[in-house]
């Protein structure tokens, strides 16, 4: 099982996709409402194509490495949620943890969604190709505030992870690949992404701050 993703609503869905292509995402596809109906508008279409179009974005996706990130259009920087890559054995467990912990499930085709306590969601994928066969650009760790209205550490039995380490406002969950790291805050945010490799500096226009996990 890996961490490979997150999602934003966001105001500013042309500044992200800008932001992410310079640091090397592809994007994969871009749909959104024109007119009343649901479109596409996937490249090689670019944004002067359909420059004063009134589009409102449902979802851009984009793609490097192990790492997927989409992002749709909202009224403000919104943290909707966190996505783990898995397989069928791992899925099945999951979702049978969930039942267990009385937590939300609703299952998909495509993807399946279970809503935590805090309000984010945590989307478990069972399809490889949301990813590109490249070993690289790979999530070590993510940074998530929330309300410490349940306590975060049962993100760790749900997901059977070990707890790294415990305070009263802060908890790490993870394994020796990936961590999640829970503060205590009064609403959801993702805070902070640590990629493999370098490269990753700053913060996107949603307020993420990303940085590269291994530092030469």
């Amino acid at each position: 099982m890996n961490l490979f993703h997150y999602h934003h609503w966001t105001p500013k869905v042309k500044e992200m996709e800008d932001h992410y292509q310079q640091l090397g995402f592809r994007t994969i596809s871009r749909v959104g409402r024109l007119d009343g109906e649901m479109q596409a508008f996937n490249p090689p279409l670019t944004w002067d194509d359909f420059k004063g179009k009134d589009i409102a974005f449902r979802i851009i996706e984009m793609v490097k490495g192990q790492t997927n990130v989409t992002f749709g259009q909202g009224k403000r920087d919104i943290f909707d949620h966190i996505g783990v890559l898995l397989n069928e054995e791992e899925y099945s467990a999951i979702v049978g943890r969930a039942a267990e912990l009385g937590w939300d499930v609703n299952e998909g085709e495509r993807r399946t969604f279970i809503s935590t306590p805090w309000t984010f969601r945590i989307e478990l994928q069972r399809r490889s190709d949301v990813v590109s066969e490249e070993q690289h650009t790979v999530i070590q760790k993510m940074e998530i505030g929330a309300p410490f209205t349940e306590h975060p550490r049962s993100v760790a039995r749900l997901l059977n992870l070990d707890v790294h380490h415990e305070e009263e406002s802060r908890v790490t969950v993870g394994d020796d690949r990936w961590s999640l790291v829970f503060n205590k805050a009064d609403d959801r945010e993702l805070s902070a992404v640590h990629f493999s490799g370098r490269g990753f500096e700053g913060v996107d226009p949603a307020g993420v701050r990303l940085e590269a996990a291994e530092k030469n």
